[in-house]
């Protein structure tokens, strides 16, 4: 649980305390199937008393392990994601119709941003990774790896309904 102490934060209007977490998928409750991390996980921030909100800031910086969307190798790359948002303290006697859906809340003199820090690592993971924008890919028709060997496949598509034309030109 990644849990802000905020009880020094409440007492001045406008005061900024900075906060720094070390975690990892598990405690982030990620399974394998959702994201993979290479390593730990950096969360920074900072949060600001804004009076009935406190506003909660900051950066994710990990390493991915994932797959090429193009050529299926395995690789890992660096994400860092940023966050923002705002909490507010939740009163025993408010209702819950009366809770704003915008704001997230709290209670005593602890923010969990636990639930932050997870959503935005799954938004921020890219939905088609490539090694590299110059990936070649795999060949369709034999699936060989065409950044690491050429293969003799004719992947030019002709539109069956001028193959006719074709034919004519081929007896030239």
């Amino acid at each position: 649980m990644m849990k802000i102490n905020i009880a020094q934060l409440k007492k001045e209007l406008g005061s900024t305390q900075s906060f720094s977490f070390r975690t990892s998928a598990e405690e982030l409750g990620l399974g394998k199937e959702q994201l993979i991390l290479s390593e730990r996980v950096l969360v920074e921030g900072l949060v600001t008393n804004k009076g009935i909100v406190f506003e909660v800031t900051g950066e994710i910086n990990t390493r991915l392990k994932q797959c090429c969307s193009r050529c299926l190798e395995e690789m890992v790359t660096s994400l860092t994601a940023v966050f923002s948002e705002e909490y507010r303290e939740v009163d025993c006697k408010e209702s819950r119709d009366v809770l704003d859906s915008e704001i997230d809340y709290f209670k005593g003199d602890e923010i969990d941003i636990t639930d932050l820090v997870r959503e935005t690592l799954l938004l921020a993971e890219p939905i088609k990774p490539v090694c590299s924008e110059t990936c070649r890919g795999l060949c369709p028709k034999c699936g060989v790896n065409l950044n690491v060997n050429t293969c003799g496949c004719n992947l030019v598509k002709t539109d069956p309904r001028l193959a006719v034309l074709e034919k004519l030109l081929s007896k030239d």
